[in-house]
């Protein structure tokens, strides 16, 4: 077909320009048997008549490129699309290959598990044959022990009707017994009544002795209440290298022992240091200090304000002083007993204490 186009493309180069001139030229003889010899008029027509098929081959020529340019794309395309193809057909049997390794693997270990299986299922139908036989054993041994307990349900039923005829025995004792009790009790009771009497009698008796009693336990009584029971003892006591006092005075201030270990009474105020008398009688009364002999340290013990007893201890080259001192007051009641510290004086510890010993009218 190209050879074709070739030869058409070299005619067609022949008269490729325009005819120089058009010629008129008469008519073909009507006759067909007339044939004339090859004249310029009829070279004319034919080369007319292959520059028209020029022109049809131009436009076909054209539409063969248009259609040859439009093949080539597509086979472009083709080869392109064919290229992709041969990629992803490459891609998936990569894909193909791991996915093959992959499964073999799986298949080789679900050979492995199925060989694990087979020899765990052989196990246990070993293990359910023994449990079978196991099974028979045991049930042999329950018809065993339900012969067994069947033989002691009956040697229990024969116990228990033993056991009814013996309650019934007991019954009939009791029933006795209880008659003869019913006997017994109306003798005492009758007993009882012939002794009623003697017994109000001496009931009386008992009431006169516990009026007596009575009239006894009011007398003492009074007197207890006549006597009252009083006792105190109390500490002071300051912290490590502190001191109560000194004194600027010749009677100090008076000491509050404010550690209360008793206050019986609670006639001593461990506020102020006072123990004021609830009572008129002889009370007695200790008291100790402790200092150093870095300080003179003593204390005095007072009346209603007024000097009884002391203690006093001077500077010297022992380590500590510790003095004491006990009294037998008799104070009326609302009589006051406290301690002062000499002039210049200082104790670290101490100690009051005081009871009555008895009251007075």
């Amino acid at each position: 077909m190209d050879m074709k186009v070739f030869l058409l493309l070299g005619l067609i180069g022949l008269v490729s320009c325009d005819l120089p001139f058009k010629r008129t030229c008469s008519r073909d003889p009507e006759d067909p048997n007339t044939r004339l010899q090859p004249t310029e008029c009829t070279n004319y027509k034919n080369i007319e008549y292959i520059y028209k098929l020029y022109g049809d081959l131009e436009g076909i020529t054209n539409t063969l490129n248009t259609d040859s340019n439009k093949q080539k794309q597509n086979l472009s395309q083709l080869m392109e699309d064919f290229r992709k193809m041969k990629e992803d057909i490459s891609e998936t049997n990569k894909t193909q290959s791991n996915v093959i390794a992959t499964l073999k693997n799986k298949v080789s270990y679900l050979e492995a598990q199925n060989q694990i299986l087979s020899e765990n299922f052989n196990q246990i139908e070993r293990r359910l044959d023994e449990s079978q036989n196991q099974l028979m054993e045991n049930k042999g041994k329950l018809q065993k022990l339900e012969a067994k307990t069947e033989a002691a349900f009956n040697d229990t039923k024969e116990l228990l009707r033993l056991y009814k005829s013996e309650l019934s025995n007991l019954n009939t004792t009791a029933r006795n017994l209880l008659l003869r009790l019913e006997a017994q009790l109306t003798a005492e009771v009758e007993k009882i009544k012939n002794t009623d009497k003697a017994l109000e009698a001496k009931l009386t008796e008992q009431a006169n002795k516990f009026l007596n009693v009575e009239d006894q336990l009011g007398k003492v009584k009074a007197a207890v209440n006549t006597w009252q029971k009083v006792a105190f003892s109390a500490s002071i006591t300051e912290g490590a290298n502190i001191f109560t006092g000194p004194s600027r005075s010749i009677l100090s201030s008076t000491l509050v022992f404010n550690n209360v270990f008793t206050n019986i009474g609670n006639a001593y105020n461990s506020q102020t240091g006072i123990f004021t008398a609830p009572v008129k009688g002889v009370y007695q009364f200790t008291f100790m200090t402790f200092g150093y002999n870095s300080y003179t340290s003593g204390a005095i013990l007072v009346k209603n304000g007024i000097y009884q007893v002391s203690t006093w201890e001077f500077k010297g080259p022992d380590y500590s002083d510790t003095a004491s001192n006990t009294v037998i007051l008799q104070l009326n009641q609302n009589d006051t007993v406290n301690m002062i510290l000499w002039q210049g004086g200082k104790i670290h510890a101490g100690v009051f204490s005081g009871f009555l010993l008895f009251t007075v009218s």
